[in-house]
């Protein structure tokens, strides 16, 4: 179409003026196969698809190890993207994978290892409790106060306030403390919502990526050294022998660089043999990037034309200096 021609010269232009491409890296989490009103952020499998045409008709989508090995050598195509996947939901495998596959679009899926053993993430538990627990969610048994739920939009609400209390518990402890108030709420019997291994070596077998998230998904400054180390390193070990490959892509936790990982962690996920690592700071990746902190956005338009003024607005905000992410 010739709108997208000239959307796709719009792009070019602003990828990669005076010949130093940028690198856009799209975050997801869950693609829900209908949509749910106690996660409404995250998108159906529809509107995925709808996102994915844009991308396969304005980008140029490629995995993201060769990608950021391009972009520090200086080979990166014009309008380059990748498409990543946080914490390893069995919808990403059952919704997204086949989407994707259908337009040859690769994509890496981080994975907290963890989940995967128990089935769920602590997250999790505590928003299916606030779905289950009708007009009130009462903690004050755990000290987390006493929620009354009038409607759908205050039930999203609960929902948010309780994760930001319990976000810096002690690890440890805020599975456990997640564990109990969902047995409260909804019964011993946890939910399934993670791929399984073998799930994971087949998107390895259709061409995808798969990097680690950690095993237990800490803020990793909230956690001694030796703790950070081991859940970057135990992940990668965890992943090899799922998928038969060493990973070489990570996810940060949280992901906000200087608040959630500083410098130490980088180095941590250096020394582990990952060759790119990335944050949830807002933006593009450009030329002089950290490859072990690399920019991402999750883009929300829902028209052709709102979509490609986010990118632009992103490529522009991408030539303002460099900030330092301690």
């Amino acid at each position: 179409m010739q709108g997208d021609s000239v959307r796709a010269g719009l792009l070019s232009a602003l990828s990669g003026l005076a010949g130093r491409r940028r690198l856009v890296i799209f975050t997801y989490h869950r693609i829900l196969e209908e949509a749910d009103p106690v996660l409404p952020g995250e998108p159906t499998g529809t509107f995925f698809e709808q996102q994915l045409r844009w991308i396969a008709d304005l980008l140029n989508v490629l995995p993201l190890p060769e990608a950021t090995a391009s972009l520090a050598a200086g080979r990166l195509p014009p309008r380059a993207a990748c498409i990543t996947f946080d914490d390893g939901y069995r919808n990403n495998y059952e919704i997204a994978a086949p989407i994707l596959n259908r337009y040859g679009l690769p994509a890496t899926f981080f994975i907290a290892t963890g989940a995967l053993e128990t089935g769920a993430m602590w997250n999790d538990l505590i928003i299916e409790s606030v779905r289950r627990c009708g007009r009130r969610f009462d903690l004050r048994k755990f000290e987390l106060g006493d929620h009354p739920i009038g409607s759908e939009r205050e039930r999203v609400a609960v929902v948010d306030r309780t994760l930001d209390a319990m976000k810096y518990m002690p690890v440890d402890e805020r599975f456990e403390r997640a564990r109990e108030i969902y047995e409260t709420f909804c019964g011993r019997e946890g939910p399934a919502l993670m791929m399984t291994p073998r799930m994971l070596h087949s998107l390895v077998e259709q061409g995808h990526d798969v990097g680690a998230h950690t095993v237990t998904h800490p803020i990793l400054k909230a956690v001694d050294d030796e703790r950070a180390r081991n859940e970057i390193n135990q992940s990668r070990d965890w992943l090899m022998r799922a998928t038969g490959r060493s990973p070489t892509s990570f996810a940060y936790p949280n992901g906000r660089p200087g608040v959630d990982f500083d410098e130490r962690h980088r180095d941590m996920v250096r020394a582990a043999g990952f060759t790119c690592a990335v944050s949830t700071e807002w933006g593009c990746a450009r030329p002089n990037s950290d490859s072990m902190s690399l920019p991402r956005f999750t883009p929300w338009e829902t028209t052709r034309d709102g979509f490609v003024m986010r990118l632009a607005k992103t490529y522009v905000q991408s030539y303002a200096p460099l900030r330092s992410a301690a």
